[in-house]
């Protein structure tokens, strides 16, 4: 008598909440690849169901408005962006982490995904309603950004009473240079200008001298 063959196990259907999110992750995606092919103008919200492979009604379901997906699809952006920043940085000895941690800001400030939303906050100047929704992204991303700075410099964190003020003018520094660099790339300044924050920050975030 010969054996049977084993039946394979019928595949679980995929519940209601999980097909809501794959399809809230791929308007997501294709909302921040539209951002950066096509620019904010022309990421309409017919382009953006298109690329996601859905109808744009669909599309309506998830996000009422195009600035809640904008904003949505930010929000989804920098967690990556900052977890990809991090990596193995702190392992980094002080003080080439404060080195490393200032080239390395510059690198993801020059990706294009994160051009493409700063182009949104440009936009958001005209766009009351877009200026609305990343209202809501902004606060807490800022937040993130310091506490992944006080990880990674504590003892500064604790020990300098401007290190927040500290972060926030490296952080508005890279991103102002960032946003000029779309018009000219190749400006030797930018160069010069992160040796110079580089050589600010290694005084700022250095350790106290021990006692």
């Amino acid at each position: 008598m010969s054996e049977s063959s084993p039946v394979a196990a019928p595949r679980a259907r995929r519940t209601q909440q999980e097909r809501r999110d794959s399809t809230r992750l791929k308007l997501l995606e294709a909302t921040v690849e539209c951002l950066v092919e096509l620019g904010y103008a022309q990421a309409t919200t017919i382009a953006i169901a298109q690329r996601a492979g859905i109808s744009q009604g669909a599309l309506f379901k998830h996000f009422p408005t195009k600035a809640e997906l904008l904003a949505a699809s930010v929000a989804h952006l920098f967690p990556r962006l900052i977890a990809e920043y991090r990596d193995g940085l702190d392992a980094v000895p002080h003080p080439d982490r404060v080195s490393l941690a200032i080239e390395r800001l510059w690198s993801i400030y020059q990706r294009p995904e994160l051009i493409a939303a700063l182009e949104l906050y440009v936009a958001a100047r005209t766009d009351t309603e877009l200026a609305s929704a990343l209202g809501s992204v902004d606060p807490p991303h800022r937040r993130h950004l310091h506490q992944v700075a006080r990880e990674l410099f504590p003892s500064a964190a604790s020990s300098h009473p401007d290190f927040d003020a500290t972060i926030e003018l490296i952080l508005n520094a890279v991103q102002g240079a960032a946003v000029g660099g779309v018009a000219l790339p190749a400006n030797p300044a930018h160069r010069q200008m992160l040796a110079l924050l580089t050589q600010l920050a290694l005084r700022a975030l250095s350790p106290p001298p021990q006692p």
